[in-house]
């Protein structure tokens, strides 16, 4: 798989930039980042952005794959740009090579789409990393801001867990929601 010549340059800057401050300060500088990109158009920012998580992707490059999801608030393309990058996250949440499961779901919840649905119960039934169940909880949560009749479905299946924490979990937004929303896709 080959990035187009076009973003190839674009994101090895954005890389090297981007470990250079993440390392030295433990976060991204932001206006620096943002005035070596001031020349490139939010269009083109984003489908810079989904190229590189194809490659990251190929490559099971981990610190890229953050490093680009950070770029999407840092460039300010959410809230406004969000939808354009739900087929990216959606394929990416899939691979299990990075940590940034949590955040996908997190940016799901933002968007409460019907159409993110599958993809946050998929997460919330195979990422059990812990015994709080942090990202199942955060997938429970998705589904109750989702809040829809499918929502609602993914939530009982959770139910079905042997984990009582799981329970617990699922059953703190089955309490909170009415799953009254339309299921649009």
């Amino acid at each position: 798989m080959k990035i187009s010549a076009k973003y190839e340059k674009e994101l090895k800057k954005f890389f090297e930039l981007s470990k250079k401050f993440y390392i030295v300060n433990f976060q991204l500088r932001n206006e620096e980042l943002i005035s070596n990109f001031s020349g490139v158009t939010d269009e083109e920012k984003i489908d810079m952005i989904k190229e590189g998580i194809k490659q990251a992707c190929y490559k099971k490059n981990s610190d890229e794959i953050a490093y680009l999801m950070y770029s999407i608030g840092i460039f300010g393309l959410f809230p406004k740009y969000s939808l354009n990058f739900v087929k990216s996250f959606s394929e990416l949440s899939r691979e299990e090579f990075h940590e940034e499961h949590e955040d996908i779901a997190s940016y799901f919840q933002s968007l409460h789409l019907p159409q993110t649905i599958d993809t946050v119960y998929e997460l919330a039934k195979k990422y059990r990393w812990d015994d709080n169940f942090a990202l199942v909880r955060k997938c429970c949560f998705t589904l109750g801001d989702i809040n829809t009749p499918k929502a609602k479905e993914k939530l009982e299946l959770l139910l079905q867990s042997d984990e009582e924490m799981i329970r617990k979990h699922v059953m703190e937004q089955l309490n909170r929601h009415d799953f009254t929303n339309k299921d649009v896709e």
